[in-house]
């Protein structure tokens, strides 16, 4: 069903800092799509909600209270810690469960948890590795099993429980923020706030004359003029070390940086087998000769990046739609002149901004171990429903969002001037965090009146990158998740990490074309044609 009018009006609360997201992403990329129930519904259901009383234990999963502990597979997630906001503790006052969350600090620790059999409760992951890891029947429990012993609803369609169910015809997670091509071409979707994206400082761009930025061509020559400018200011900044597959997106690649897409033959291949794989290498690399990228970017966590950009030592940086956002809050909480704006355009009519070869972004496992798997799938049933998933996406009824008159969601005045004072939704208010069971773009947007600057760009960026994006599920199943073909996939992954900084930071055109043939022939050596006939067969199978 078509959403154009609330799509004219729609955004706020949008995911901050991420992904996927980009981090490690998931299949769903970084992209992580996202799609959300039409505003009919939401009319239909306003005037229910506002007479309806508060939820019963029924339909929230709650009863005594009970702490899980929670293994958040994300070194980058804003927390560590449950109940210091006011969306999980109102979670916790809803449905009786509470978690004691320990946050990954680095990709290999859950691995080693698995193969030291020491897992938590629950595993919140957005790695498919990691995933597969946790797709066994002797690590995590099944929720088909666990629904079937509680006969609890999910709340999920038949699609979505055929796209998670395993090879062994179990699911042992639903992952969140899925977008169907259906969605986008009927119009009424956005992209997740994760997409990425980027930012400028505003008096470094008129100083250099405001030049126009509606190509590639034209962002390298405004990061050009920065360095000669303000040779000690970094001129592109690169979100967590991560965010560098924008270019990819910009020049049009047929498939996710995370490992899987199309070739020029249409077949599907691993990263390095898709066309224009090299373009975008030859940019990159280019960028960095002019001294536009610096190595040690590379390596910045969250903490790290945010350090440089909140002192002011960058001109652009790529990271998530709310990058701008993000920056001027944090410009106004310390007291500088610093001020962002969001690039809301493509810079090529060709690029594919969200090539979509996930099922969703992040899964959350019951293990083995958890103290009591009815109850947690009892909790997932409520976070999966209406209630659960706008309370984690859009915050409290009545204190951060409430319907108008018209039936359309809004965020209250409170929130906008907490906002505009320089708050964070996700650090400040917890929403957008606890997001277990969110489907599609719930977690994008909300406010149908939304006036705020930076809101409204980050609005018209999603409208653009919506535009340009493709929902490619299907090679989602042409990636292993066991096997000789799984070790293949793992190693390329590892050994791309390491070789394309050589390949990025190379000092000349000769330096770099002998890199790009090194990284290539190590694929090839790796079995990289092998692991390209299996897509290709599975491929033919899955349809």
């Amino acid at each position: 069903m078509k959403r154009i009018i609330s799509l004219l009006l729609a955004m706020a609360m949008l995911l901050s800092c991420l992904a996927a997201c980009g981090g490690e992403s998931s299949s769903s990329g970084s992209s992580q799509s996202s799609q959300q129930e039409s505003s009919e519904s939401q009319q239909e259901s306003s005037s229910e909600s506002k007479e309806s009383s508060e939820p019963s234990a029924e339909n929230t999963g709650a009863g005594e209270p009970i702490e899980f502990s929670l293994f958040v597979d994300m070194t980058w997630f804003w927390f560590d810690k449950w109940g210091t906001e006011p969306v999980s503790q109102k979670i916790t006052e809803t449905t009786g469960v509470s978690f004691d969350v320990t946050r990954a600090s680095d990709g290999q620790q859950l691995a080693l948890l698995i193969a030291a059999d020491d897992l938590p409760d629950i595993v919140y992951t957005d790695s498919n590795a990691r995933a597969a890891l946790l797709g066994d029947p002797n690590v995590c429990w099944s929720y088909n099993e666990l629904i079937e012993q509680t006969g609890v609803d999910i709340h999920a369609t038949e699609s979505e429980i055929a796209n998670n169910t395993r090879s062994d015809g179990n699911y042992y997670a639903l992952l969140n923020a899925y977008t169907s091509q259906e969605a986008i071409d009927e119009g009424n979707t956005l992209l997740s706030g994760g997409t990425p994206s980027i930012a400028y400082r505003t008096d470094i761009y008129k100083e250099i004359g405001s030049p126009k930025l509606e190509t590639l061509d034209d962002l390298e020559n405004a990061l050009l003029a920065s360095k000669e400018k303000y040779p000690n200011v970094v001129p592109l900044l690169n979100g967590d070390g991560g965010y560098l597959h924008y270019f990819s997106q910009q020049l049009g690649l047929k498939g996710n940086r995370d490992g899987v897409g199309y070739d020029k033959d249409g077949n599907p291949c691993y990263w390095l087998g898709m066309e224009k794989v090299d373009e975008y290498y030859k940019l990159l690399n280019r960028f960095a000769r002019e001294g536009l990228l610096s190595p040690e970017a590379m390596t910045y966590n969250h903490d790290k990046f945010c350090e440089v950009r909140n002192a002011g030592n960058s001109f652009m940086q790529v990271r998530a739609t709310d990058e701008a956002q993000a920056s001027n809050s944090a410009a106004i909480q310390a007291g500088t002149d610093y001020r962002w704006k969001l690039l809301t355009h493509e810079l090529n009519e060709d690029a594919l901004v969200s090539p979509n070869t996930g099922i969703g972004w992040a899964g959350t496992y019951i293990t083995k171990k958890n103290k009591d798997p009815q109850r947690a799938i009892k909790f997932m049933s409520w976070a999966r429903s209406e209630d659960g998933r706008k309370l984690c996406s859009w915050g409290i009824q009545g204190k951060d969002w409430d319907y108008n008159e018209n039936g359309e969601t809004v965020t209250t005045p409170e929130y906008q001037e907490a906002i505009s004072s320089g708050k964070l939704r996700q650090d400040d208010f917890g929403i957008g965090v606890w997001i277990f069971g969110d489907q599609g773009d719930e977690n994008a947007f909300i406010d149908h009146a939304v006036t705020d600057p930076d809101a409204q760009d980050i609005y018209t960026r999603l409208q653009s990158a919506v535009k340009h994006t493709a929902v490619m599920s299907e090679l989602y199943f042409c990636i292993p998740t066991e096997g000789d073909m799984l070790n293949v996939y793992n190693s390329l992954g590892d050994m791309v990490k390491s070789e394309e900084q050589k390949v990025i930071f190379a000092e000349s055109e000769e330096e770099f074309q002998s890199a790009l043939d090194n990284m290539f022939a190590q694929a090839e050596s790796m079995g990289m044609s092998d692991l390209n006939a299996w897509m290709v067969d599975q491929m033919a199978a899955r349809k």
